[in-house]
């Protein structure tokens, strides 16, 4: 038995397993130890966390409580600042509006004695023109008629 190589490879086997048991054992446990310290302190840090939450939310609800009175208060100053504000733009904006329309009014009155000034002045010019091209095709006769006639009325009407 002792000159097989089975029974020293068995033997050898198992010590180097009981050899290895020690220092794999405290490896394992040290790493269970240390992830177990990790969770300790995370589990004390959430309740940490969890006491300033608890704080955090009562002191809300006590802040929500006085923020809906005043936003209360807020709303009614808002609504009739709004009114004020839309009374005032409503009351601009019809005079604005009465003035716009008052200097249409002039300008449009304008423009129509300018049109007419316009339009006389056309006519007057296109009058000259007929009667200059009408008495340039008279004969000289009747051009002395005409000009003893203009002649008797504006006699007369001295």
């Amino acid at each position: 038995m002792f000159e097989d190589p089975k029974f020293w490879l068995l033997i050898s086997f198992v010590t180097f397993v009981v050899l290895m048991i020690k220092p794999f054992k405290n490896m394992m446990i040290g790493g269970l130890d240390a992830k177990i310290e990790e969770i300790k302190s995370n589990i004390n840090s959430s309740l940490q966390s969890f006491n300033e939450a608890e704080t955090k939310l009562i002191d809300a609800k006590n802040q929500t409580a006085d923020l809906e009175n005043k936003i209360k208060e807020l709303l009614t100053n808002a609504k009739s600042q709004a009114d004020s504000v839309s009374k005032n733009i409503i009351e601009k904006t019809s005079q604005t509006i009465s003035s716009k329309e008052k200097n249409s009014l002039e300008r449009i009155k304008q423009i129509e004695l300018s049109a007419i000034q316009t339009i006389k002045k056309q006519a007057s010019n296109e009058l000259k023109n007929i009667i200059t091209v009408y008495l340039a095709n008279l004969p000289d006769d009747e051009k002395s008629k005409i000009l003893n006639k203009s002649v008797l009325e504006f006699k007369s009407l001295n």
